[in-house]
């Protein structure tokens, strides 16, 4: 074999650019253009003779777009990461990849710039817009690499460790330097992106003495996007103001097909439509509620029909990228998630009505919402979704123990599996690479999904290495209300997963929080094959929704107990005493909270009654203890969080029908023509 050079290269910033982003499709845009980019960074290495080594690419279907052209269908999520190892042959250098990468995000913000920008130019501020474009676009992204000398007697597994230490050592070098425009572009004035503050947005104005001027800019922009979509919608909200990064990054999407399959090589799915349109957050909270309410259609129809009329053409929601949320929901399925949400709908600001008779317009939808909240007897729609983020733990050891082969088996087997389970839990994927998932789903499929997908991350790791240590995988699950920003949740998430799942509780773990508005409540988590783990799915999804929703039992967990007594039962010792006090306060607290629950039969002694109250708490006194993961746990042995408490009251205000209910709950099945 000729003589090749090692090297290791990443492409940055990577969480900042996915997690600044307002709407769901930016956080799909922002993953989606760093695996296009390392793409196009490990094809410059096939095309001049050279490997990539970790991860395994062959198959992937950017790479084989990038280098044969044809042959597989353009992927629609992302799945390369932004850091790989490669070997180049003796005289080819790394910097083959940077000039790829470099003129890959040049030709798409070329295409984005003479769409949306250039016509409009001269109402910025600045004396040469497109000199601002040009420097933000070329300073943008962070291409760092290392060359890994070779070392007489070493393997392939001890150089991919030594070269993951030295690119480690590499970004401790980073320069953080203002960009260039602000030392050659003047610093007279203008305002920072909303999304990306480290730059300017472009108008160039500052809104302190400028505003009439800034929102004519941004209205010309708006403008250019209703003339090439036919709309403006919500591509560009009023009073948003955008740098050129951020601005490729909200907008390439809604290229026309042609100028997309130039800019970028292919149309992702073969369809432009499936990329320009995202559920959003408050549509993955209402859904749910959605498919109660088309599973009796005949009963509803009427008050759909209402809603549907009043809607017109005005609020509604492509799914092309997520057509299987919709496909069995009728026209209901069609429609903008805030006409469901009382308070959206309310708002002028979640809800904008572009209209003369907007006040008259807005009082007959919300009429026309309750009207079909009141038929279909199953409560409010949920407030909160779900995000799932997944990371796999201690991938650098399990590399360096078992090989670069059987690392590329792992993630090839459980990379097949992501996007269709995702899909069956009515979630979207956004990302999935190797060993990392990131996912929107409702409320009551996140955590029974996330259970099926460390099943098979399991699996895939027995068949990739057979007996002994294999790599295990933890989780974050984030319930967040739909209106906090999306950055916020996904900051959330990450710090969820890194300190409370994986250093926290010694990883192999699930954790999650739920965010209220700007709260965060305390984390639970615990190891997988805990039995707290199968009961928190159960109280997830409404299994055990009578137990969730005894607010008697909630306040003896919380109240009587208190913390003297529960510091008793903390270590996880005296579990049988713990059990038989909760099952008692189960007994005194549900006649008069869930009569339809009270011990059968009048005739069972009190040891009877109290047995089938401890059958009927054990999922509670799971979910009450958490259990330590991995060696590295912060501690050795289960505890109780009498904090799971909250979730259970979450969940039962989330559940269709929930206590956020102003009509009562039927008590008898659903009928009519449902699947």
């Amino acid at each position: 074999m000729p003589e090749q050079t090692w090297f290791i290269l990443s492409i940055t910033p990577v969480q900042e650019f996915v997690g600044q982003a307002r709407r769901t499709r930016d956080l799909w845009a922002g993953s989606y253009l760093l695996s296009w980019l390392s793409a196009q960074a490990m094809a410059a290495v096939k095309k001049a003779g050279g490997e990539i080594v970790m991860p395994q690419v062959d198959d992937d279907p950017m790479i084989r777009l990038l280098i044969h052209g044809n042959g597989v269908t353009p992927p629609v999520v992302g799945s390369l990461p932004n850091q790989f190892t490669a070997r180049l042959p003796v005289g080819v250098g790394p910097e083959i990849c940077r000039e790829a990468v470099q003129g890959a995000w040049r030709k798409l913000a070329e295409a984005v710039w003479c769409k949306f920008v250039k016509p409009v130019k001269e109402l910025s501020n600045f004396h040469d817009l497109s000199a601002v474009w040009t420097q933000q676009i070329e300073g943008f992204w962070e291409i760092a690499w290392v060359v890994v000398p070779t070392v007489d007697g070493e393997d392939g597994r001890q150089t991919l460790k030594r070269a993951g230490d030295l690119l480690r050592r590499r970004k401790l070098w980073r320069r953080h330097l203002l960009p260039d425009e602000y030392a050659t572009l003047g610093r007279e004035g203008g305002d920072h992106c909303q999304l990306m503050p480290d730059w300017r947005e472009l108008s160039g104005y500052a809104r302190a003495s400028h505003a009439d001027a800034q929102d004519a800019f941004w209205g010309s922009i708006r403008d250019q996007i209703g003339m090439i979509l036919g709309h403006n919608a919500i591509e560009l909200a009023q009073g948003e103001r955008l740098c050129a990064p951020a601005l490729v990054k909200r907008l390439f999407p809604t290229l026309p097909a042609c100028a997309l399959k130039s800019a970028i090589d292919w149309v992702p799915g073969n369809d432009s439509g499936r990329i320009r349109s995202w559920p959003s957050t408050r549509y993955m909270a209402v859904l749910p509620w959605l498919r109660r309410v088309a599973n009796r259609h005949v009963a509803n129809k009427p008050f759909i029909d209402r809603l549907r009329d009043l809607v017109g053409n005005d609020f509604q929601t492509e799914s092309g990228s997520a057509a299987h949320l919709a496909s069995d929901l009728g026209e209901i399925g069609k429609l903008d998630g805030n006409l469901f949400d009382r308070d959206a709908l309310r708002n002028t600001k979640d809800f904008p009505i572009a209209d003369n008779k907007a006040g008259d317009r807005r009082r007959d939808l919300e009429a026309a919402r309750a009207a079909l909240v009141t038929a279909a007897g199953i409560g409010e729609p949920a407030t909160h979704y779900a995000l799932l983020l997944m990371d796999g733990d201690r991938i650098g050891t399990a590399l360096a123990q078992a090989g670069p082969g059987a690392i590329a088996t792992l993630f090839k087997r459980f990379g097949k599996q992501v996007t269709q389970t995702i899909w069956r839990h009515d979630g979207i994927c956004i990302y999935a690479g190797g060993d990392d998932v990131l996912a929107l789903l409702s409320v009551p499929d996140a955590v029974t999904c996330a259970r099926e997908l460390r099943e098979h991350w399991t699996k895939a790791a027995e068949a990739a290495m057979g007996e002994g240590t294999r790599p295990t995988i933890s989780a974050a699950v984030i319930f967040a209300e739909a209106t906090v920003p999306l950055r916020l949740v996904l900051a959330r998430a990450h710090e969820v997963l890194d300190e409370v799942a994986k250093n926290g509780n010694g990883r192999d773990s699930l954790a999650a929080d739920i965010i209220r508005g700007g709260d965060f409540s305390r984390s639970w988590v615990s190891q997988w094959d805990a039995p707290g783990v199968e009961a928190f799915a159960g109280f997830a999804s409404g299994q055990h929704a009578p137990l969730a929703a005894s607010s008697g039992l909630l306040h003896a967990i919380g109240g009587r107990f208190g913390a003297p007594v529960l510091d008793l039962f903390a270590d996880g010792g005296h579990d049988d005493d713990f059990e038989r006090l909760l099952a008692q306060a189960h007994l005194r607290n549900r006649s008069r909270d869930l009569p339809a629950m009270d011990a059968p039969g009048g005739d069972l002694s009190e040891e009877e009654r109290l047995k089938i109250a401890r059958e009927e708490i054990r999922p509670l006194v799971a979910l009450l203890r958490e259990v330590p993961g991995g060696a590295g746990a912060r501690r050795g042995r289960p505890c109780l969080n009498p904090d799971a408490a909250l979730f259970l009251r979450f969940f039962a205000r989330q559940s269709v029908g929930g206590a956020r209910s102003q009509v009562p709950i039927p008590d008898v099945a659903d009928t009519g023509d449902g699947r």
